[in-house]
């Protein structure tokens, strides 16, 4: 059987937080010492790198420890944000079995980390896996990893969020075993016998009917529907809206199609990539990613109310997938532009997990980005909430 539990504690001082959410998860799982461990920690607590790795590896009782900081935590119990924080999951059992790593430099070596990646996935034969990556969100971008990785051993799950930080470090913090450091990509590659439930919730919904591109040249959008890129999306620009494009900008975004070849932009079939740039005397839109002319595209709005909406709507696919199982545990990446930013009160998101899927050992951070698949395909997501489900094998 899957034993595991999780931990959290808000103690200023980093060796008896982690302490504290250590015996906790323990105490949860019913073992005296895991057999892999996940902590994610608020910046703050990587002041104190040596204090960090030495007192979780001695409290979980393993160096087979894995992690990272972000902008906040958080557990079933509840979300950290704006204060110290230390989240630790911990696993038990011989139906999985973990493999922490950790690499650098990621800056540039993207590529090559997917194709080592990939080398080492085609290589496996396990009928169950999970690979989660936990990159430094200042220093590169995990789309080549990804692209490389799948190039070399097709598709295989991974789930994930860039590290990130509360503003005040200046840097990200990736942790496996004993080492701590930044610009690297740390994570873990899980295999055994276990099944693993992915979905994803978006904070940002459509507020268009799906339109096409019909002219483009690299990440510049210069019309819509065969008109003036900036028109379209002028005409979206209600009330306040209209009246500071800045503040515009913050909220809204356009979704492009997660698979290029099926170039739908249907509920669950896009990703949210923001608005970088406006050019009116030209009529020019620049997002952030490439697009070309005939893709499909729709404007979305990140707004609280819609994000509550299909958080519900995911947490009942989920439901549906389980089927009346429990899961042994979770992982719930979570966009550091939701939280308490996005709905104004923090909790949310972990409240709407808990009073849908009930008391199970749910360990989550607050990312620079999200790492998941959509349909056959791994991507990079914005504004986005990944729950992964773990059960154990019928």
């Amino acid at each position: 059987m899957i034993r595991a539990g999780v931990g959290q504690s808000q103690r200023q001082a980093t060796g008896e937080a982690v302490k504290e959410a250590a015996g906790q998860a323990l105490a949860s799982a019913g073992t005296p010492r895991a057999d892999l461990a996940l902590i994610f920690f608020t910046s703050d607590h990587a002041g104190h790198p040596r204090e960090l790795v030495s007192s979780v590896i001695r409290a979980v009782g393993t160096d087979c420890v894995f992690g990272c900081s972000g902008g906040g935590v958080l557990t079933g119990e509840g979300e950290i944000e704006g204060n110290r924080g230390v989240a630790v999951l911990v696993i038990a059992g011989e139906e999985i079995v973990g493999r922490p790593f950790i690499f650098e430099p990621l800056r540039g070596n993207e590529e090559n980390l997917g194709t080592s990646f990939g080398d080492f996935l085609a290589k496996t034969q396990d009928e169950s896996s999970l690979m989660i990556l936990l990159p430094d969100t200042y220093n590169g971008n995990p789309q080549p990893l990804l692209s490389a990785m799948a190039a070399r051993a097709g598709f295989h799950p991974v789930i994930g969020a860039g590290a990130t930080e509360n503003g005040a470090a200046g840097a990200t913090f990736q942790l496996c075993g004993d080492r701590i450091a930044s610009n690297t990509v740390a994570g873990a590659y899980l295999s055994g016998e276990f099944k693993v439930h992915i979905d994803i919730t978006q904070g940002c919904q459509p507020i268009s009917e799906p339109m096409t591109i019909t002219k483009a040249e690299g990440n510049l959008i210069y019309e819509i529907d065969d008109r003036p890129a900036i028109e379209v999306f002028a005409k979206l620009l209600k009330g306040p809206l209209a009246e500071d494009l800045r503040r515009a900008l913050m909220v809204l975004f356009v979704g492009l199609p997660s698979n290029r070849e099926e170039n739908s932009v249907a509920s669950g079939k896009y990703l949210v990539r923001n608005i970088v740039g406006l050019d009116a005397e030209k009529g020019i839109l620049g997002v952030s990613e490439y697009v070309s002319a005939g893709e499909s595209m729709v404007f979305a709005m990140r707004d609280g109310q819609r994000a509550r909406e299909d958080l519900d709507q995911m947490l009942r696919r989920q439901i549906e997938k389980l089927n009346g199982r429990r899961p042994r545990f979770g992982m719930y990446f979570n966009c550091c532009a939701r939280g308490n930013s996005l709905y104004g009160i923090p909790g949310i998101d972990s409240a709407y997990i808990r009073q849908a899927l009930g008391d199970f050992p749910l360990i989550g951070m607050f990312g620079g980005y999200e790492l998941a698949p959509l349909g056959r395909a791994n991507h990079l997501f914005a504004y986005t909430g990944v729950l992964a489900l773990v059960t154990e094998k019928e």
